[in-house]
């Protein structure tokens, strides 16, 4: 389906040792890697890059994990990009996330969410939108979780909009 290299044994002698040290990070903190990162690794750099600011948005951001997965799950929803739905699922539950509220992203029914969830969805549609986050939400978001939290949120959002991007264009999809 695609001119790139998919599998990590395809892959040049120095892809390879990269993917190997971001495998073996996300493995020491108990998740696994692949998919879309199969195709930036075929430009170790940029890859190397994503991965530094994907690594530290998941594991070493200001967010909850229950608030970084509603937020993957949500982008990944509204953008159709499949695997990203799919490989966060677990990891969703996993940080506590309801089910419930997982349900009601799957179903694109979000209207009457709980907090803290309802203010990062009223957050991201407008991120989303390509629409400036308005200054009560901004206010909102920094009382429940610094300046930090509320960048990070815009980020989220761009960075999972990325993700659909090359997950769509080069035809990433969830494992059978």
């Amino acid at each position: 389906m695609t001119v790139l290299d998919m599998k990590v044994a395809q892959l040049p002698a120095d892809a390879q040792a990269l993917y190997a040290k971001m495998a073996e990070r996300r493995r020491a903190n108990g998740e696994g890697f692949g998919g879309p990162y199969l195709a930036l690794l075929n430009h170790p750099q940029l890859a190397s890059r994503v991965e530094e600011l994907g690594f530290f948005l998941k594991f070493e951001g200001a967010l909850p994990r229950t608030v970084y997965q509603f937020i993957v799950l949500t982008v990944a929803r509204a953008t159709g990009a499949d695997f990203e739905w799919h490989d966060h699922i677990a990891h969703a539950r996993a940080a506590g996330l309801p089910d419930d509220v997982i349900d009601a992203i799957g179903s694109a029914n979000t209207a009457a969410l709980p907090q803290p969830y309802a203010l990062a969805r009223e957050i991201l549609q407008r991120t989303m939108a390509w629409q400036v986050v308005p200054d009560d939400l901004q206010a909102q978001a920094v009382a429940a979780w610094g300046r930090h939290g509320l960048i990070e949120i815009v980020v989220l959002s761009g960075f999972y909009q990325m993700f659909a991007a090359i997950n769509q264009g080069f035809d990433i999809r969830p494992p059978a």
